[in-house]
């Protein structure tokens, strides 16, 4: 049942970003479109869920592709949800919506202990950083709430500061749930 829910979430990503780059067809832009934090952590998890079906993956891997999912369900459910991301409604639902659910239900099904949840936390930070360097040269901004045109740089930074403690205690959620359960059922820690 695990290979196939991950098999679910590869396909499930796959379909949504061929549909994406269909729908949008001129529109498309593979440097804007690959700056998108949701874009990069639905394509991290799916190669991570597609690795999965054949062979083991590092529990330190498949926390971070938790963490990276569970943030973009929480953040558009927080701050995206009715705000038009140009995105189509087939895709948006996919990226957004199910395949975080799957992630985690996933994690929950197979859990593993996890050490050094923080270091899942350069990604994002990189994210930022390049995104908010990035931003002012393209005259483009992925996400509304980043965007220091249309709300200021202190409203930027407010939003910045409310998702790094999201991201944080997500993390924290994540490897200490992962522990938990696998701790029940009797899992070997893993040092990768």
């Amino acid at each position: 049942m695990i290979k196939l829910l991950r098999m679910a979430v590869f396909l499930l990503v796959l379909s949504a970003e061929v549909y994406l780059i269909v729908a949008l067809g001129d529109r498309f832009n593979p440097a804007n479109h690959f700056s998108y934090f949701t874009v990069l952590s639905n394509v991290f998890a799916g190669v991570v869920a597609l690795l999965g079906v054949f062979s083991p993956v590092s529990a330190q891997i498949r926390g971070a592709a938790v963490l990276y999912m569970t943030t973009t369900g929480i953040v558009y459910a927080l701050l995206l949800r009715g705000v038009d991301v140009q995105t189509p409604a087939y895709a948006n639902w996919v990226l957004h919506v199910v395949v975080p659910v799957l992630v985690v239900v996933e994690w929950l099904l197979a859990p593993e202990r996890t050490t050094r949840a923080w270091t899942w936390l350069a990604f994002p930070l990189t994210y930022l950083t390049y995104t908010l360097v990035r931003g002012p040269i393209v005259d483009w901004y992925p996400y509304p709430f980043l965007d220091p045109r249309q709300n200021g740089s202190g409203e930027v930074l407010l939003s910045c500061v409310f998702v790094a403690v999201i991201i944080a205690a997500l993390a924290y959620a994540v490897s200490w749930i992962g522990t938990k359960l696998a701790q029940r059922s009797g899992a070997v820690l893993s040092h990768d």
